[in-house]
């Protein structure tokens, strides 16, 4: 259960800073620059905040 719970979460993970990047290489006209900076900070912390957990159970998973 942990595993697909920790699988989902990469998944999510992924899309986050999928969006990310997309949002990154918008051209973007000078009134959507503040919208676009605000999408960015979101997604951004949401990018963050999910990997952390993915990252601990990786490392806690890893067999030396």
């Amino acid at each position: 259960m942990e595993v697909m719970m920790m699988a989902i979460l990469a998944l999510v993970t992924l899309v986050i800073w999928m969006m990310v990047y997309t949002e990154l290489s918008k051209s973007s006209k000078e009134e959507e620059k503040e919208n676009s900076r605000r999408k960015l900070i979101v997604l951004t912390s949401a990018g963050t905040l999910f990997t952390i957990p993915v990252v601990i159970s990786f490392i806690q998973h890893i067999q030396i």
